[in-house]
């Protein structure tokens, strides 16, 4: 009642995008570290030697960032999240984390590695199941790619 006096219409909200919360992480980074057991990630165990890295990344129209886990044989985790300061998709994001996560694999001279994403798109892409057709996608999976076959073994699988 006591707002009758404006002339306020109603309109219902579109479907809310399922990565709410790492849109919101994307636009507030975290000031503080994380400790070695801040974060329970327990989703797939770990083969005898095989690392592995899980890798997320978002875009909002106000900016963008990737977050990566990066797992030792042994249970020894590394976090990194970081801010994209460049407007992009969030295909793009989740490529960039990829990538950034197998660059620092690659840099740590690991051979073996299972790499989990929840990108079905980029996953899929990077397995061969899907084809890249996508012109802003393409130098992304060009560098992926590379980098994929620097490896001994990559296993690729997607998470929800």
């Amino acid at each position: 009642m006591a707002l009758s006096k404006f002339s306020l219409q109603y309109v219902p909200q579109k479907a809310v995008k399922g990565q709410a919360l790492d849109d919101f992480l994307a636009q507030h980074p975290s000031l503080y570290e994380f400790g070695g057991n801040d974060v329970e990630i327990s989703m797939v165990a770990t083969r005898d030697n095989y690392w592995t890295m899980y890798f997320d990344g978002s875009s909002t129209s106000i900016s963008a960032g990737v977050g990566i886990v990066i797992q030792s044989p042994t249970h020894s985790r590394w976090y990194f999240s970081l801010k994209l300061d460049f407007y992009c998709t969030n295909n793009q994001a989740e490529y960039e984390a990829f990538i950034i996560g197998f660059g620092v694999l690659h840099d740590l001279w690991e051979t073996h590695v299972l790499i989990l994403g929840d990108s079905e798109l980029v996953i899929n892409q990077l397995n061969g199941t899907f084809h890249c057709m996508s012109c802003t996608l393409a130098p992304y999976h060009m560098v992926a790619s590379y980098l994929a076959e620097s490896f001994d073994s990559v296993t690729f699988k997607h998470i929800s």
